[in-house]
């Protein structure tokens, strides 16, 4: 039987949930309003999870204490027969490796120093209100595809590590 693809939606408003669903139409969404990282207990276990998603909060060390605790219990299991890589067309060699649940943090125009914070804080991505389903799928993507050395980022993403095998072009 394959595995739903599942997400943890925190606080997201209609318009927001309606663009989740039509990025990941055969993905289940649980959404969870006014939970924080303290009303969590420390055995808090969603189980197998494929996508984070939280709307930034006007209480940012909220949002930041929020993000550190799903980053810390967001691993998804090595076995998934069925995955978002799947789902999404990434190579297959990619999917049963074990990996950490990507988060996404939503932020309202005009919050965007939340941004690098919420990046430091573990989250995969951030992108502005509104949110459209084709963002939300490249976000999964690129996130499912791991580190990439050499791989442009935009701003709203995590930067990647330095390739040290990779060619400067200069005289050797």
């Amino acid at each position: 039987m394959p595995h739903q693809l599942r997400a943890v939606a925190f606080d997201l408003d209609a318009a927001s949930l309606a663009s989740l669903r039509e990025a990941l139409p055969e993905c289940a969404i649980e959404v969870v309003n006014g939970a924080t990282a303290a009303s969590l207990t420390g055995d808090w276990d969603p189980g197998m999870v494929d996508l984070f998603v939280v709307k930034a909060r006007e209480e940012v060390a909220e949002t930041l204490a929020l993000c550190r605790f799903l980053v810390a219990c967001g691993v998804l299991a090595t076995d998934s027969p069925q995955g978002v890589a799947e789902v999404l067309g990434l190579h297959k060699s990619r999917q049963n490796q074990a990996r950490q649940a990507p988060l996404l943090v939503l932020v309202r125009p005009g919050r965007e120093g939340v941004i690098r914070p919420a990046l430091d804080a573990g989250a995969h991505s951030c992108l502005l209100l509104p949110i459209y389903a084709k963002e939300v799928a490249s976000m999964l993507v690129h996130a499912q595809a791991g580190n990439q050395p050499g791989r442009h980022t935009g701003n709203l993403e995590g930067a990647q590590t330095e390739d040290r095998w990779r060619d400067d072009g200069g005289q050797g």
